[in-house]
């Protein structure tokens, strides 16, 4: 019975393995990461804001009902109308109130307020997904990447072993006893760093798991025949008047600054008078009295309720000045966020640009360290070169493919990050750079 309870558990809690791309990981992600449905829930109770304000500006209607048993014993009594003796009656008694308010500056405020807090919770939630296509994107590449550290370890680890077995070979025919040394201290060079390339592929997978909910194990690769898209524009100023228009944080700060802004008004309306109509109905139901008879009486009252705050020892004056100085920080921070944006997205922008240079410079270090490595080997072969000489080579060149490999990643990035700054990223640019995975598969 526990192997069976036991079995229940392990299966609850041990996610599904399977194969995703780019677009299949994001489709998870926005299902089960934890941060983005706290975002999202945060942003659905923001919403609530704008009717619970409207409230203020909507009547109130209340009603009111209480009984009382009433037990009086008149032990003596002068008046000649009262009985002595001991009597028991109950009182019903209900109201019904409604109070519409007429003039109140103060809610109408809090209203206008409640549309600046929906806007900052949709610029938040923006925030949040745009946030969420870069951890999703930064994560699935991570995890190409470590592929490819683990992928080119092996393929270097092979060649340092036919490079070994060739020089034991050698040693038989009076070859150089340096050249076995070299390579077996190379291999277990090479043999470290393929465990320590296993570890960050596992720590990759475990990466992308926690952000997409699923334990994947295989991840669609960039296509060899992917090319780099060119800039829709090459002039930085562009990119910038985009972010300062459209970035969902710069968004956050100019809600931010007109709630502020109302906040000023809000407090000083605490100086100005309220005007309430009153409707009131009330019923008293009596089944007794000092005379010995009840009575039921009905009463309708209506009624304009004018008040005006004359003094209240300065609270209103200093929660205005609050609220003032409040304001003057909303704008530092909003001036703030526009010089951070700008930066940022001139910091982008190059980041894409020099992300090309990279990916071509690196292109062409694959290319020279290919001749480096079989001129090395040949020179081997003639006395020309030693062994350590081939090895080096031989680590170069793999440590250049490296280098190409997360170049084109940083690329992809680089150009995510553009978009996401000028506040453009959205589902389309996952689609577009999946089918860049896709392609050629």
């Amino acid at each position: 019975m526990r192997k069976i309870v036991l079995g229940c558990l392990v299966a609850a809690f041990v996610q599904p393995v399977m194969a995703a791309d780019l677009a299949q990981v994001y489709a998870l992600a926005k299902q089960n990461d934890p941060e983005f449905e706290g975002f999202r829930y945060q942003h659905i109770a923001a919403g609530e804001a704008l009717p619970q304000a409207r409230a203020g500006l909507l009547p109130v209607v209340s009603f009111d009902a209480e009984r009382i048993e009433t037990t009086q014993d008149i032990i003596s009594s002068d008046n000649a109308l009262y009985f002595e003796g001991e009597t028991d009656f109950p009182t019903t008694n209900y109201s019904l109130t409604l109070t519409q308010p007429l003039f109140n500056y103060a809610n109408y405020t809090q209203y206008q307020q409640s549309k600046s807090r929906i806007g900052q919770a949709d610029a938040e939630f923006e925030t949040a997904r745009q946030d969420l296509i870069i951890r999703v994107a930064e994560r699935y590449f991570a995890v190409l990447a470590a592929e490819d550290g683990v992928h080119f370890i092996a393929a270097e680890k092979t060649a340092v072993n036919e490079q070994l077995k060739t020089a034991q070979a050698r040693l038989a025919n009076k070859g150089r006893r340096t050249d076995v040394y070299d390579a077996e201290a190379r291999q277990a060079l090479v043999e470290a760093d393929e465990i320590e390339a296993r570890n960050l592929l596992d720590d990759a997978h475990q990466a992308l798991s926690e952000v997409s909910g699923e334990l994947i194990t295989e991840v669609v690769p960039l296509s060899s025949s992917f090319a780099l898209q060119p800039l829709e524009s090459n002039d930085p100023q562009v990119w910038i008047d985009r972010a300062l228009k459209s970035n969902p944080a710069l968004a956050y700060q100019q809600e931010t600054l007109g709630l502020s802004r109302q906040e000023v008004t809000r407090q000083k309306a605490g100086h100005y008078p309220t005007l309430d109509l009153i409707y009131r109905f009330n019923n008293r139901n009596v089944d007794g009295s000092l005379l010995g008879g009840g009575s039921e009486t009905e009463t309708q009252d209506i009624m304009v309720r004018f008040s005006l705050p004359l003094y209240q020892g300065g609270f209103v004056s200093s929660r205005s000045r609050e609220a003032a100085h409040l304001h003057q920080k909303s704008i530092q921070d909003l001036q703030r966020s526009q010089r951070a944006v700008q930066r940022s997205a001139r910091a982008a922008f190059f980041g894409v640009k020099n992300a090309i240079g990279k990916v071509e410079a690196y292109k062409r270090a694959v290319s020279s360290q290919e001749l480096a490595r079989q001129a090395k080997k040949q020179g081997h072969k003639s006395g020309l070169y030693t062994l350590l000489a081939v090895l080096d080579a031989e680590r170069d060149l793999y440590g250049a493919k490296r280098d190409y490999a997360r170049a084109r990643y940083d690329y992809i990035l680089n150009h995510l990050k553009l978009e996401q700054v000028a506040g453009t990223l959205d589902d389309g640019d996952i689609a577009e750079v999946t089918a860049w995975l896709n392609k050629g598969q």
